[in-house]
């Protein structure tokens, strides 16, 4: 039980952006002890403007990440399907301790698009089971 505690988080989400990977009211079992974070991994972090959210890594650190004519650029490649609000122009160099995020519901989520990257101390864990 002791290694449940301080390995392991029980979280429900909150909302539609992870729709349909994730559902809201879901229970997500988060691992609290990664030691690297990858493209692909849904995560678990805090934000000051938004409380915990649940999100998608797109881009780590060493990615230039590019919003430009509605769609988003990793390391100059469009990666789809998500996109962008056509208005935004904005590149993002990602230190090494930074992730760019991104809901699957990509048209009802704020994430790094409008937040931009986050810290790496920030993450609270990883979705391993949903």
């Amino acid at each position: 039980m002791v290694i449940f505690v301080l390995n392991f988080k029980l979280i429900f989400v909150d909302g539609q952006s992870m729709a349909p990977t994730l559902k809201n009211n879901q229970i997500m079992l988060i691992n609290k002890n990664i030691e690297k974070y990858n493209k692909n991994n849904i995560i678990v972090f805090d934000t000051k403007e938004y409380d915990v959210c649940v999100k998608r890594i797109i881009a780590t650190g060493g990615d230039n990440v590019q919003l430009n004519n509605g769609c988003i650029y990793v390391n100059g490649i469009k990666i789809s399907p998500y996109n962008c609000d056509e208005t935004l122009k904005t590149n993002y160099k990602l230190e090494k301790d930074q992730y760019f995020v991104i809901g699957d519901n990509y048209n009802a989520s704020i994430d790094s698009r409008a937040y931009g990257p986050i810290d790496e101390s920030d993450i609270i864990g990883e979705v391993i089971c949903f």
